[in-house]
């Protein structure tokens, strides 16, 4: 289980992968942000 501050670490890392996603022109590499995405989230829940 993760701690609050922990928590906030993984929002602010969330966001900014949400952000490249959003960016990203190369559908590989999206893919993998996706899948960092989806990492963290179950990290977070």
């Amino acid at each position: 289980m993760i701690n609050e501050e922990e928590k906030l670490i993984f929002l602010k890392e969330l966001g900014r992968l949400i952000d490249d996603y959003k960016r990203c022109c190369d559908d590989e590499y999206q893919e993998q942000i996706y899948e960092d995405i989806m990492q963290l989230i179950n990290v977070i829940n």
